[in-house]
């Protein structure tokens, strides 16, 4: 029997999808915008309580601060022939995106990071024999933060480049910062993508409604069913990892990456699928990320959004810096060279997996998480015309299928590895789990977390989920195909995967609602 709690942020949300709906559709189109911000909010309250002042307060330094830089962008607009004034105004448009960019940075600094700088502090100190501490103090975390920040700072970027106006409506810029179902793990949208469409509503549309109803019951099964069960065998390995080896470490590497892709593609399912129920399409997070050929081609799959955002708001700010720009010529003057004319995307791209490291949390694990990928796409980049060389000299066809899933091995050991990395307690711990497979484990497999039936159930889930990912990548949209069907059979399958998640689900001993989605705590 699922334990149900009030503070369950999966109840709350259903609850407030629900009522919001009732209401979205009662209001006339023009007026549907405020049922989806009173949602949004109440939502907040709910689960938050007193820290919504933390994304008001963002809300509000952003919407003023675009408007005043778009207000000097107008005045220098006006008077474009006198440069002067416009070098004035550009020096003001800096300061103030300055000001508001770090002022927001600086609270999720300060909330997030306080105590893992503290930590720092100390160990430094601790070399000097001194008897000062940093105050090691755990603060509350506002709900979705890490991505209403990244949004409000792309849309601030944006007004500065020019790219787009400063909206001059409080409420569409609040609606787009805290809409609901993509406020605790995304996807982090861009403002012309999502704002005019939340603001303007949509009228029922009964195929986007049930593609939205099937993509959230899809969510759920992944959380409930594959999530939630691997996770019992994941905790019980972390929790002593040193008790553990060989194929009981083997299957934390497997059924962690498993679990992380189906708890947060899960709820990404959850937030896209509500946001269809409402006749909205946000930007898609996931693409199959394990059937990528690359570390690189792997993160154009995985968390999409935060790496179209990294990219635009931190490799180029970085490549396209004048003060790299300037370091890279002179560089460029004395060894010219393929990595010297690599060199800027080089230091863009550690600027980029650093910060993609920090942004998942303050640990180093996460710090060396982002490193590593930094090495392996760096690499990749630079060895890159060699490779070709080197293929054309052997006469090899770089499409050969042999290569194709060679590429592909290769890139799932690359994010066994990667995953594991992020999953243990610390990175001690990770190197101990990889490195302890190949020592053999002589204990009993049904004896660590999960009883036969529930693996089970874990194994046919998990083929399940692999199914659905081959068509989605050979043919397209399952949906699509599910809806072509017939009425029968396309009512037994969501029959079948309702009932799924009802009788199939991790519910026991209160397990749903002490498992939140791994990516909102990020």
């Amino acid at each position: 029997m699922m334990l149900l709690k009030l503070d369950n942020p999966m109840i709350v949300l259903f609850a407030t999808l629900v009522l919001s709906l009732l209401f979205y559709y009662i209001f006339p189109v023009k007026y549907r915008y405020i049922v989806l911000l009173i949602a949004s909010l109440s939502f907040y309250l709910l689960m938050n309580s007193y820290l919504i002042a933390f994304i008001v307060f963002t809300i509000i330094t952003v919407y003023f601060g675009a408007r005043w830089i778009q207000k000097n962008n107008d005045k220098a607009q006006a008077d474009k022939d006198n440069k002067e004034y416009r070098n004035k105004i550009a020096k003001y448009n800096k300061a103030i995106i300055t000001s508001v960019v770090v002022i927001n940075l600086l609270i999720i600094g300060a909330l997030k990071y306080f105590g893992f700088l503290g930590s720092i502090v100390n160990g430094v100190l601790g070399w000097f024999s001194t008897e000062l501490n940093w105050p090691i103090i755990a603060l509350a975390l506002p709900m979705g933060i890490s991505y209403y920040t990244l949004q409000a700072i792309g849309y601030m970027v944006d007004v500065h480049r020019k790219r787009i106006q400063a909206d001059k409506n409080f409420v569409r810029v609040a609606l787009f910062l805290c809409f609901f179902p993509a406020l605790q793990e995304g996807p982090i949208c861009r403002y012309e993508q999502t704002a005019n469409m939340l603001y303007n509503g949509a009228r029922f549309d009964y195929r986007m409604f049930t593609f939205g109803a099937q993509r959230i019951l899809w969510g759920l099964f992944k959380k409930a069913v594959i999530a939630d069960r691997l996770g019992m065998l994941v905790s019980t390995i972390s929790s002593n990892p040193y008790e553990y080896s060989g194929y009981a470490s083997l299957l934390f590497i497997i059924f962690y990456t498993i679990q992380l892709y189906a708890d947060f593609s899960g709820f990404i399912d959850i937030s896209l699928g509500s946001a269809q129920m409402f006749g909205f399409n946000l930007p898609e997070n996931f693409r199959q990320p394990f059937f990528a050929t690359s570390a690189q081609d792997f993160w154009k799959r995985w968390h999409i959004t935060l790496g179209v955002w990294l990219k635009e708001y931190v490799f180029y700010s970085v490549a396209l810096s004048p003060k790299v720009v300037k370091f890279c010529g002179k560089i460029k003057k004395r060894w010219k060279n393929y990595f010297t004319k690599m060199l800027p995307t080089i230091l863009a791209l550690l600027a980029v997996w650093m910060c993609n490291g920090l942004w998942h949390g303050p640990e180093w694990k996460y710090i060396f998480y982002g490193l590593y990928y930094f090495v392996l796409i760096s690499v990749s980049m630079l060895c890159e015309p060699y490779v070709k060389k080197l293929y054309e000299k052997w006469n090899i066809d770089s499409n050969n299928k042999w290569l194709i899933a060679m590429r592909h091995v290769r890139t799932i050991l690359i994010i066994f590895i990667g995953e594991t990395m992020f999953g243990a307690n610390t990175l001690e711990d990770s190197w101990h789990i990889l490195i302890s497979v190949f020592t053999p484990y002589h204990g009993n497999v049904f004896e660590l977390g999960i009883d036969y039936k529930e693996m089970i159930i874990a194994i046919l889930s998990m083929a399940v989920l692999v199914v659905v990912d081959v068509l989605n990548e050979k043919k397209g949209d399952v949906r699509v195909s599910i809806a072509e069907k017939a009425v029968p059979i396309r009512w037994t399958i969501y029959i079948a995967l309702l009932l799924s998640v009802l009788v199939f689900g991790a519910y026991g001993a209160g397990l749903y609602a002490n498992s939140p989605f791994i990516y909102g705590g990020f």
